[in-house]
């Protein structure tokens, strides 16, 4: 799969991290997410890809915390007077719908909002933000290098629940397929990682086909498809008609 692979991406040679767009955001978050050791080179769309779990994990944090202070301002005075539980209730009476609209993904029955954040810290963001009024917690509103969890704690969870451009398409957290429309090109994340871009447009149709072949490795399969679909130019045609023809040697 390597060898078509490479033939394929010679033909398509738009990646993620090369995007003009997408260079400019991750200046915009470099010197924060730089801050709390967040930040990485980007050399590779798989780097990127990465960037984008952070990316989207930071951007929940800072709008849960947004609301959140902006609804004990909405309160007002009252705040100050009231007991825990009624803070609670007034706080995610209108919280809560706000959340609802954010991207997050579960691990076994329970939400998370932050791919970098470990079990505790994303229980307190989904339902008891009110923990961050302690003063041992306050800090980790600003400076939460000390409490970071690796990226890759949660798997292909957060990819699975969209944090990504690149969309998931099948596959569990060991072996799976990822599709990014906008350059046409497939991700595959199992024993080996290896992307795969297409130089024909494609149907939805042929983006599940295409990534069960991927799924299952089935290099002649993935041939004679783009074959017979003619999902290639002539120039890159003849050279899977070549291809194909060595293997069933």
């Amino acid at each position: 799969m390597d060898k078509l692979g490479k033939l394929l991406n010679k033909y398509n040679n738009q990646y993620l991290y090369k995007d003009k767009t997408n260079i400019a955001l991750v200046r915009q978050y470099e010197e924060e997410l730089l801050r709390q050791g967040l930040f990485f080179k980007i050399n590779s769309d798989e780097d990127y890809i990465k960037f984008e779990v952070i990316k989207t994990s930071y951007d929940n944090m800072r709008k849960i915390q947004n609301e959140f202070f902006d609804l004990i301002k909405e309160i007002g005075e009252v705040w100050q007077v009231i007991s825990y539980q009624e803070r609670h209730f007034l706080l995610y009476q209108k919280l809560t719908p706000f959340m609802d609209t954010l991207k997050n993904f579960y691990v076994d029955d329970k939400r998370y909002f932050i791919a970098y954040f470990g079990d505790l810290i994303n229980a307190y963001y989904d339902h008891d933000m009110l923990m961050f009024e302690n003063e041992a917690y306050r800090k980790y509103l600003y400076d939460f290098k000390k409490i970071i969890s690796p990226i890759d704690k949660y798997g292909y969870l957060p990819l699975k629940s969209n944090f990504t451009q690149a969309k998931y398409v099948m596959g569990d957290n060991e072996n799976y397929i990822l599709y990014n429309k906008k350059i046409n090109r497939f991700y595959h994340y199992g024993k080996s990682k290896q992307s795969y871009g297409f130089s024909r447009d494609i149907n939805d149709d042929q983006v599940f086909d295409i990534s069960k072949f991927l799924y299952h490795q089935d290099k002649e399969g993935l041939l004679e498809y783009l074959i017979t679909h003619k999902l290639a130019g002539k120039r890159l045609l003849k050279k899977l008609l070549k291809m194909q023809r060595k293997l069933s040697k």
